[in-house]
């Protein structure tokens, strides 16, 4: 890896707030949201650092593993099929031996191609229609963990953490030079949370009970329209960026907020997407139960009190309903501006660092602007 050099711009760039509230303040989310809301979205983003242990690599990926498993779409990993249709980790955090989900990744580009003109001058390709997303290959956690650790090695030279800052400014780097290649599985539907048995659970279950028999009529119109979702990070960027490490929560403020994320070697993040998995029947009060029954599961906290999206019949993928993201080094997502301008949570379960970049609302048309000129050369419309 040698030195790196740390551009005058990324290391000038604030970080984004960070709150750290009580066991009192994390009861209530939408209160607690509403207190931060003002401080927080001067940057349109910051980071929640809950009161509580952070479970283990074994307890997320078991948590995900029956997730995956309950959606038959996404396949199964035959080469591990045993006795039984479940999947079991050893103490490490390997595979059993018995079956095991999988999942599809995306193949994305880092870099662009360039075309040198008179004078030696090297002028990057017009990137206007260019292909953003490639269809990848079916992974099992541990074969695409495999696969995100060697990749980091061979990019990095070390299998030490390196710091978010020096990532960002190799990422940087390599976005101006030769393309290589990296994986993402992005809108994953399931979870790595544990299904709440809490109060939070079952009033959830009862309010499900009394909105379905008043909207089963058209719920099949809701279901039309509100499929599509939103994804797991986002947020929008001005001046802010900020790296959550394992078991921390990134609050993106919207009001036409835009951001971008990108990613360290391997990363289990989740937002506001698609409800699957029972939880690893971890003992009661250990860090996986503490996080599964919190108000902050992801699976439960859009039906919180306070929350508009609770009078929602249906659960809708990436608004009542969580999705996960699973990246290596250098995969990342693009700007954008949260579906209905709602805020996001994401919630970083378990490997290294994944940064956000952020604009706050109030200058998000004054940055599609400037994209749009100085990214595109203004080949393309005024959003």
């Amino acid at each position: 890896m040698g030195n790196v050099e740390i551009p005058n711009w990324l290391e000038g760039l604030p970080l984004a707030p960070e709150f750290r509230p009580t066991d009192t303040e994390f009861s209530d989310p939408i209160a607690y949201i509403s207190k931060i809301e003002k401080e927080a979205s001067n940057f349109g983003i910051c980071k929640i650092i809950p009161p509580l242990p952070k479970p283990s690599k074994k307890y997320v990926f078991s948590n995900l593993n029956k997730s995956l498993l309950k959606r038959p779409e996404l396949g199964l990993d035959n080469s591990s099929l045993g006795v039984g249709n479940s999947w079991k980790m050893g103490a490490d955090g390997s595979n059993g031996g018995v079956s095991r989900a999988v999942f599809t990744t995306r193949q994305q580009e880092v870099g662009q191609n360039v075309k040198k003109t008179k004078g030696g001058v090297q002028k990057p390709l017009s990137c206007v229609h260019k292909q953003v997303w490639q269809s990848g290959e079916v992974y099992t956690l541990e074969q695409f963990e495999a696969k995100s650790k060697s990749f980091a090695r061979s990019i990095l030279g070390t299998s030490k953490d390196v710091s978010p800052l020096v990532v960002e400014a190799m990422f940087w780097k390599a976005a101006s030079e030769k393309p290589i290649y990296v994986e993402y599985a992005n809108d994953v539907p399931g979870s790595a949370f544990g299904e709440s048995q809490g109060q939070f659970y079952h009033s959830h279950r009862r309010q499900r009970k009394r909105t379905y028999y008043k909207s089963r009529v058209d719920s099949s119109v809701c279901k039309e329209t509100e499929m599509g979702g939103v994804k797991d990070t986002q947020n929008d960027e001005s001046n802010g960026v900020t790296a959550p490490s394992n078991g921390e929560s990134c609050l993106e403020m919207s009001k036409s907020a835009t951001t971008m994320s990108t990613s360290t070697p391997i990363e289990v993040s989740q937002s506001s997407k698609e409800k699957s998995s029972d939880a690893d029947n971890d003992l009661q009060g250990t860090a996986g139960w503490k996080l599964s029954n919190s108000p902050w599961n992801l699976q439960v906290v859009a039906r919180a009190s306070g929350s508009l999206t609770r009078f929602m019949p249906d659960d809708i993928p990436g608004v009542t309903s969580p999705m996960i993201y699973i990246g290596m080094l250098f995969s990342w997502f693009a700007w954008h501006v949260e579906d209905h301008e709602l805020h996001s949570l994401n919630f970083h379960h378990t490997g290294s660092s994944k940064t956000w970049y952020s604009v706050p609302g109030n200058y998000a048309f004054a940055f599609e602007e400037v994209i749009r000129t100085e990214g595109y050369g203004g080949d393309i419309d005024q959003l």
